[in-house]
């Protein structure tokens, strides 16, 4: 029998399983905890027959920018932006929508007698609040694309702007 390995130590220690072996042989990790992953997102079919049409457009739209901020985001090191558009499309716009679908409509007026404004009111309020921080993010990039043009034309004229034969 070999020496456990630290990995295989680490694993044992942690109450996973770890199948003694003879070889030098890496043992097989675990798959992820379900606990671990991500929620997964209500099906967009599921939902949308019990929006309200309104609610319906601005999640329409929302889906539509987050899409492009992926784009937008994929080739590019932010790290941040990544991970708000990923908690944003999988956790945030499913549990509210969820959250809003799991009222049952008889007691929605209870909404309105409490804060003044019915639950879709509400829904669309989060929703334009939603629309609005994507529509910053898509302004941040552009304007990070528009300050990496301007070093690029800066940095051309500096090396060539002054050398030019036909001055």
């Amino acid at each position: 029998m070999r020496e456990r390995t630290l990995i295989e130590k680490l694993l044992a220690f942690l109450g996973f399983p770890v199948a003694e072996r003879d070889g030098p042989t890496p043992p097989v990790l675990p798959p992820p905890s379900p606990a671990i992953t991500a929620p997964s997102a209500p099906a967009p079919s599921t939902l949308d027959d019990r929006l309200p049409p309104s609610a319906l457009q601005r999640v329409t739209e929302i889906r539509a920018m987050l899409g492009k901020l992926e784009q937008q985001t994929a080739d590019r090191a932010l790290f941040e932006e990544k991970l708000e558009i990923e908690r944003l499309k999988a956790n945030h716009l499913p549990r509210l929508l969820r959250s809003y679908v799991d009222i049952p409509p008889e007691h929605r007026g209870e909404i309105f007698r409490e804060t003044g404004h019915s639950a879709s009111y509400l829904l669309n309020e989060r929703l334009d609040k939603i629309l609005k921080r994507l529509r910053e993010m898509s302004a941040q990039l552009a304007r990070g694309n528009l300050n990496a043009f301007s070093e690029n034309i800066r940095f051309v004229d500096t090396q060539y702007g002054a050398s030019s034969p036909f001055d």
